[in-house]
């Protein structure tokens, strides 16, 4: 792989024919427009295929995939013109490898609402390890409110993503609400109805783990809160399921206000699996009115 920086006068055409690959490719791995315009200091990844496929007639994915012992997975991935969709065309050429390829791996995760668009969605999930359907809020009585994911949780086994049950301290009003979470950290029978739920859950629907977000906390719950969390561990940690947190990002152990001071990083870290910094956050005016 090469990064290329574009120089005035140059195309995609002919940055491909310096380097010897199909145009096509390199504008789609770039999402260069159908204008194929190019800005003076515009970077471009090159990518040298090692082993291509020329469809054939009948060909699909999965028997692609099966020729040459890869997955179709791989293969969305070696291919992003595709958009994550099986449509194939005779005498599309599909690369099948690519020369160096990572000797190390990632982990992403993505969030997407049940709203989301089905092809935006489908060009995505094959490059993430986990989708996280947003969200499983609370009911007044301590249950989970529905949330009608089947498209998203469709997509992520469709290409092969791990799906996680995102569970919030969001409402009807789909807003996060202080009074939700202090009932469930507060309150035993509201607790261990709520665990009972997400156990069921978790196993009807096939998650992987559980993010939780319990957003604007009071600073009296920063313990609750991680002794919560710590208890959703060991219930479900024995089953084979992971437990995250979904953190505000902080600055200061002793940063004030709502969104912030029950996040005690320290406890919470030693209470879950792992953690997921909401940095997007930094720089958001929240109206403090509108959470109680």
């Amino acid at each position: 792989m090469m990064i290329h920086v574009v120089a005035a006068g140059e195309t995609v055409d002919s940055i491909a024919a310096a380097y010897g690959v199909d145009p096509f490719r390199l504008a789609a791995d770039n999402e260069v427009g159908a204008s194929g315009a190019l800005a003076v200091g515009q970077t471009l990844v090159v990518r040298f295929p090692e082993l291509v496929h020329a469809v054939r007639f009948g060909d699909t994915l999965t028997s692609i995939a099966a020729e040459y012992g890869v997955s179709v997975r791989k293969l969305y991935q070696n291919n992003w013109s595709l958009g994550g969709l099986p449509a194939l065309e005779e005498g599309m050429e599909l690369v099948i490898a690519y020369q160096d390829p990572p000797t190390d791996s990632a982990v992403f995760n993505g969030y997407a609402y049940p709203f989301t668009d089905t092809l935006l969605l489908d060009a995505q999930t094959p490059y993430l390890t986990y989708l996280t359907p947003f969200t499983y809020g609370i009911t007044a009585e301590g249950g989970l409110l529905p949330l009608n994911d089947d498209a998203l949780l469709l997509s992520a086994r469709t290409h092969g993503a791990r799906p996680v049950l995102h569970l919030s301290s969001y409402t009807e009003k789909d807003r996060f609400d202080s009074e939700r979470a202090t009932l469930v950290l507060t309150d035993e029978a509201a607790q261990t109805r709520l665990i009972s739920d997400v156990g069921k859950l978790l196993q009807e629907k096939g998650f992987a783990g559980i993010d939780v977000d319990f957003e604007f906390l009071p600073a009296a719950l920063a313990q609750p809160y991680a002794d919560f969390l710590a208890r959703l561990r060991r219930v479900f940690g024995a089953q084979g399921y992971f437990v995250w947190a979904a953190l505000s990002p902080k600055t200061s152990s002793a940063q004030p206000g709502l969104l912030y001071e029950a996040h005690d990083y320290a406890s919470i870290s030693s209470s879950v699996d792992a953690v997921l910094l909401m940095t997007y956050e930094w720089g958001y005016t929240y109206d403090q009115c509108s959470y109680k």
